[in-house]
């Protein structure tokens, strides 16, 4: 196959994930078979279809294993073997983490969701053209990308781009400590994922305004837009995108 056959079949593997995200699909998929139409008892059908929370004492339990600067925090965070996606079958030992930069106390700090395949070449988050699009973005607010705090909810790529609820659930109580460490004045979560994860509850009198970011002892104003990866797929998002991010200027003014 010549290289315009293989971008041609990338950009397809590309779009026909974007196109599952986009109809809600968020699990990855599991190789162990399932059978789907076995009868389930009434007890047990009620347990299955009740939400998944994690129990309040795993939640402080989990919490008391993180570390309490921010610079052991990035050494736990580029070594850690229990890590959940140390966990991902996908990725073995030596799996490249992509880590946050930044220094603690900034204006503004920025996460994602994961690393992309650039981040990954490049160790570095948001690069390639989605990165100069974000630079951009944040030109737009002020700042630059050596002015803000930059992290992502996970340190490495999952499976097709997905993540599981409960890798979702347990990233985000740690990304909730992680912002705790770095105490930021205002958070810009940046694409669904992150925003599901970090702001489950939506303000359907303003929800395109800032949001509590609930930190467990204390809360930090948070807002959301689309990943600039989606914005380069769908530049007519952009202008909703640039009123969002208006109001993130006016109240960091």
């Amino acid at each position: 196959m010549d290289m315009m056959g293989v971008d041609r079949a990338q950009s397809a593997a590309a779009s026909l994930i974007d196109w599952w995200a986009l109809a809600g699909v968020s699990h990855t998929v599991s190789e162990t078979p399932v059978n789907w139409l076995a009868p389930i008892a009434g007890r047990d059908a009620a347990a299955s279809s009740a939400p998944v929370h994690a129990p309040l004492a795993d939640v402080a339990s989990a919490r008391a294993l993180m570390p309490e600067t921010l610079d052991a925090f990035h050494a736990w965070l580029a070594r850690d073997t229990t890590l959940v996606e140390a966990q991902w079958p996908q990725l073995d030992a030596q799996a490249r983490r992509v880590l946050p930069a930044g220094t603690a106390a900034p204006r503004l700090m920025v996460i994602a969701d994961f690393p992309d395949a650039d981040d990954l070449a490049t160790g570095k988050l948001l690069s390639g053209e989605a990165g100069r699009l974000f630079e951009a973005m944040l030109g737009a607010l002020g700042q630059a990308r050596d002015s803000v705090y930059l992290a992502s909810l996970a340190v490495s790529r999952p499976a097709g781009g997905l993540l599981s609820d409960q890798d979702a659930m347990a990233l985000a109580e740690r990304m909730r400590h992680h912002v705790a460490l770095v105490g930021p004045q205002h958070v810009m979560l940046i694409g669904d994922k992150t925003s599901r994860a970090l702001l489950p509850m939506a303000d359907p009198v303003n929800p395109l305004g800032l949001r509590a970011l609930n930190l467990g002892r204390a809360t930090v104003d948070a807002i959301g837009i689309a990943h600039p990866r989606f914005l380069l797929k769908h530049p007519s998002a952009k202008a909703q995108c640039w009123r969002t991010m208006q109001i993130l200027l006016e109240a960091m003014a």
